[in-house]
């Protein structure tokens, strides 16, 4: 539960009321509320009861009231499920006198201030310096009313609300005279000061009105989104707030007697919205929303639902006096009513227990109408013309309403059975069909279907048309029902399919005709030829030799020649990085294996042929081992290595005189610097050994001798 925010001072509310006793005697009763829990703002002993005269606001005289004592109010809040704040403490005093007044043509106003209503008030701009003044009018002889008796409330505001929860409270006031009380929420009084806290005498009228805090006034004290309403003839309140906090709430009893106002008694108090942490709810979903609902006409038997929470034990009462099996435990019990009609039924959860709640739903059970129409036929959209004859459990005296949409004429219809619907429009066209009879309505939504008039119409892909060429023909007919097609390309050659591939050999200029037709929904036969559509161009023909075409690692040179027809433009691709445009050339492929240059050749009219040869280079393995080396540092000659290309599993050693190994690697393009464990080694001679596979993954393995001089 959300902590309780304290009072911390002061005036709570109040109001002033008064009874005419005769002879010009007035008992005043000033009913005065504070927070107990405040040390602040203590009852006035004596409390200061100003009277000013209504003709000018001036004072008639100031009458001191005797502290009579003050009782704390129970906290009243009507819920054993819920845990009020403990920290809650209201104290009314309730001040009586008698005063005599002579009469007066204007009448008399009874007047008290005091301050302040304390910090924290959420609706108030600045609450800690906002006080409060009561009043109440005593009418004069002009208005023709003598020895008038005011409103007063019938009973203490409730001290705390429930968030998100709805409050109705009976704000109602009673006249001992019978006059007309007509209530509203109005701005109550602000009054008294810091410095002033209980004047004596009271300021003269008027007064000012509290300030609101922005997004608040008199008609939404708990904010826009809090909604509170006040019934002006019986002063029914209802109200949901939605913020948590202290609020000032002003409620006037407005007293009229013959349409004349005479008097008004303002009550002011505050009230207290906290979270209220319900420990156990009643709760029936309502009819409508069942996850079944549809309608109230579905026949006899509702499947309850229950979204209570907290209880154990369940009491359905399902408002049929007659049946007095009418009743359930089940938590979510189904049952079949009587008869049609309307029923009160009732949820008890934990019946008996001091935290008990009860919920009441109504809900309204009607036999089915079974609404139903049989779609007509497609037809085509040339001279359509629908007929709908409607179906259901109904008699004599039930209203019918078609709706056909706005592409029929007519749109709707208003009996059972109508001829002659035509749509301008194709396609599924939805039709709705209400039948409303003995408190029932119930509708039925289908469609009828309209054939569009075909249309003729195909294209072509690609757009470049180089013989061979292989068209893609793309029917882009319109048609709600199966075609029949028949193409013809115009080189003697047809086709039944829809979308056709069709390749033209030869260069030359083609008609093509597509003929399609339907024998559902708009009867047609419709041709469409396109003269010289498709124009195909000859193609070069793309060759060359090399020479020669089988070489090796030694002999890398290639010859090209080129050998194409009817070329205007060429392109050679060497390899991955290399390509040329010369129509013939030299081209040296050093690394062994195969490579597969290719050609592409354009003509005029853009089209391409492209030709790939082969050429293989057969790799040779190159092995060659110096005698000598001079690591002496004048950079020639410094690094003792194998020349090798075109082999694999490498190993290169080299050995001292008496046997030891001093190096070795496994990169062929590695080599001995001439040094020993990073000392020059000696002059002298030393032997190598090669391991290795040659090209054709054959095992070799060499060794020699060879000098190192410095």
């Amino acid at each position: 539960m959300l902590p309780f925010i304290g009072w911390g001072s002061h005036i709570v509310g109040g109001e002033i009321y008064y009874d005419c006793l005769g002879g010009g005697d007035y008992r005043v009763t000033v009913k005065i509320y504070r927070d107990c829990n405040s040390t602040g703002a203590q009852f006035d002993s004596p409390l200061p009861l100003g009277v000013f005269r209504n003709s000018d606001n001036s004072l008639f005289n100031t009458y001191n009231m005797n502290f009579p004592g003050s009782n704390v109010l129970p906290v009243e809040f009507n819920n054993p499920c819920v845990n009020p704040p403990n920290n809650i403490c209201i104290e009314e005093a309730i001040y009586q006198g008698v005063i005599n007044l002579p009469n007066s043509p204007e009448g008399y106003k009874l007047v008290y201030e005091r301050c302040c209503r304390g910090p924290g008030i959420v609706n108030l701009n600045d609450s800690e310096n906002e006080g409060l003044t009561l009043t109440a009018n005593i009418p004069g002889t002009n208005s023709g009313v003598s020895c008038n008796s005011s409103p007063r409330f019938n009973s203490t505001p409730p001290l705390l609300l429930c968030n998100n929860e709805e409050l109705i409270y009976n704000h109602a006031a009673t006249d001992p005279d019978g006059d007309q009380i007509v209530y509203e929420l109005c701005t109550p009084f602000h009054g008294g000061s810091q410095f002033a806290p209980a004047p004596n005498p009271p300021n003269n009228p008027p007064y000012n009105n509290i300030v609101w805090e922005t997004g608040f006034n008199a008609t939404q004290p708990f904010g826009a989104s809090g909604p509170i309403n006040l019934d002006p003839n019986t002063g029914l309140l209802n109200a949901s707030p939605d913020l948590l906090g202290k609020f000032v709430v002003g409620v006037c009893a407005n007293e009229y007697r013959n349409g004349n106002l005479i008097s008004t008694t303002k009550r002011d108090f505050i009230f207290t919205v906290f979270n209220c942490e319900v420990a156990l709810e009643a709760n029936i979903v309502p009819q409508e929303e069942l996850q079944n609902f549809n309608s109230y006409c579905e026949g006899l038997t509702i499947d309850f639902e229950n979204n209570s929470f907290g209880g154990t034990n369940y009491i359905w009462d399902f408002g049929v006096a007659s049946d007095p099996n009418s009743t359930s435990t089940s938590f979510e019990p189904t049952y079949t009513f009587p008869s049609e009609g309307t029923y009160e039924v009732m949820l008890v959860v934990n019946p008996g227990w001091a935290c008990s709640d009860t919920s009441i739903s109504t809900f309204q059970v009607f036999e089915s109408l079974n609404v139903n129409f049989d779609p007509s036929p497609a037809q085509c959209i040339t001279n359509n013309s629908f007929d709908f004859e409607g179906q259901g459990d109904y008699e004599n005296g039930a209203v019918f309403e078609w709706s056909f949409g706005n592409n029929a004429s007519p749109p709707s219809a208003n009996t059972e059975d109508f001829s002659g619907v035509v749509f301008d429009t194709n396609g599924y066209i939805p039709i709705t069909y209400t039948v409303t009879w003995d408190q029932c309505e119930d509708t039925h939504t289908d469609s009828v279907f309209v054939y569009r008039e075909p249309e003729i119409n195909f294209g072509i892909e690609p757009d470049l048309y180089c013989a061979p060429f292989t068209a893609e023909f793309i029917d882009s007919s319109l048609s709600d029902a199966p075609l029949t097609y028949f193409w013809d390309f115009g080189d003697g050659n047809t086709s039944i399919e829809s979308d056709p591939v069709h390749v033209y050999e030869n260069a030359g200029v083609y008609d093509v005709s597509l003929s399609i037709s339907t024998n559902e929904g708009c009867i047609a036969n419709l041709s469409l030829n396109k003269p010289g559509l498709i124009e195909v161009f000859p193609s070069p023909v793309a060759d060359f030799e090399v020479n020669p075409q089988v070489t090796d690692v030694f002999n890398t040179e290639i010859t090209f020649t080129d050998f194409s027809i009817d070329s205007y433009e060429h392109f050679y691709q060497l390899n991955d990085s290399v390509d040329t445009t010369e129509r013939n050339l030299t081209y040296h492929f050093l690394e062994g294996g195969y490579h597969y240059p290719y050609q592409v050749v354009t003509n005029e009219f853009g089209c391409k042929d492209t030709i790939t040869v082969e050429i293989y280079v057969e790799p040779q393995t190159t092995f060659y081992v110096p005698n000598a080396f001079t690591p002496d540092g004048d950079g020639t000659n410094e690094v003792f290595r194998p020349i090798i290309f075109d082999v694999s599993n490498y190993t290169f050693e080299i050995y001292n005189r008496w046997g030891e190994r001093i190096y070795e690697t496994n990169d062929r393009k590695a080599g001995w610097n001439g040094r020993i464990k990073n000392k020059n080694a000696p002059d002298g001679v030393y032997v190598w050994r090669v391991k290795y596979r040659n090209h054709k993954s054959i095992f070799e393995e060499h060794h020699g001798h060879f000098t190192l001089l410095r």
